[in-house]
């Protein structure tokens, strides 16, 4: 290699560390939020150039709002498909899984854990109660939740936002097709207060949208407030339901929606007012 070619690499090189080091600007109330209900609010917008991002914010202290899983029966459908995310306010899809719909990580409807167990030794997960609080389990080993407290869990990897540390291109580099690779992302973060939770379906495989890595996922989930945030499955599986429709657009391979394992769904319990 020459020196040219040297110095080019290194100025490469530092400039892609810089861009790794800078933390986004916090979200404000310019962000275009709809209000939808008391306890949900949504999102459209492009954090990054030739990205479409849809956001759920559910304030978890809104009376009458519950974070739900679909039940083991409703495994290997579409979202559409779903009687529980058709009945609900919002909802996206959620857990990776085998070819089977069987989930991956720990997974839990209405304090039932779903058979048989996979992969639990290795999943971070989310684990809400009744409350709803809710709350994300980054770090191993990650024991069986207390189906006594948590009622819904549902599994993903890798993190994305750990006590407000962002990944990282050295963080993707080791899970390379799935983190450093652009893909359509679902996720979920909450933040430090634990009031709010966020709910992301980042559009993709639509060039010129062609969806995040999760390094810059991670960054969007830290602009919008998420003190901690969790990846869950994506690709062709990302869907995002909101009052009786599906609002992120679909890859252009993949127009139909994809059945998924289960669903991660927000209820309104009580009427608005």
């Amino acid at each position: 290699m020459s020196w040219l070619q040297r110095a080019a690499a290194l100025a490469a090189a530092l400039l892609l560390a810089a861009c790794a080091l800078v933390e986004p600007t916090p979200a404000s109330g310019e962000l275009p939020w709809q209000q939808r209900t008391p306890g949900l609010a949504y999102l459209a917008f492009s954090p990054l150039k030739d990205s479409v991002v849809h956001v759920l914010r559910v304030d978890l202290r809104s009376p009458g709002i519950e974070v739900a899983v679909s039940p083991p029966a409703e495994r290997g459908r579409p979202m559409s498909e779903m009687p529980s995310a058709i009945g609900s306010l919002a909802g996206v899809n959620a857990s990776f899984f085998r070819s089977d719909f069987v989930p991956l990580g720990w997974t839990f409807s209405k304090g039932e854990a779903w058979q048989p167990r996979l992969e639990t030794e290795t999943g971070p997960f989310l684990a809400c109660d009744s409350q709803p609080h809710c709350e994300l389990h980054l770090h191993s080993p990650f024991a069986e939740p207390d189906a006594a407290k948590w009622r819904n869990v549902v599994a993903g990897r890798p993190w994305l936002v750990d006590e407000g540390r962002v990944r990282t291109p050295a963080d993707d580099a080791q899970c390379e097709h799935l983190c450093a690779k652009t893909h359509p992302r679902t996720a979920v973060g909450i933040d430090a207060a634990g009031r709010y939770l966020y709910i992301v379906a980042a559009e993709g495989r639509r060039p010129p949208v062609l969806g995040l890595t999760l390094t810059q996922l991670s960054a969007v989930m830290l602009q919008l407030g998420a003190r901690n945030a969790l990846n869950l499955d994506g690709g062709g599986s990302t869907t995002m339901w909101l009052q009786g429709r599906s609002v992120a657009a679909r890859p252009f391979n993949e127009p139909a929606m994809r059945p998924v394992a289960n669903a991660l769904l927000i209820r309104q319990q009580t009427p608005a007012k």
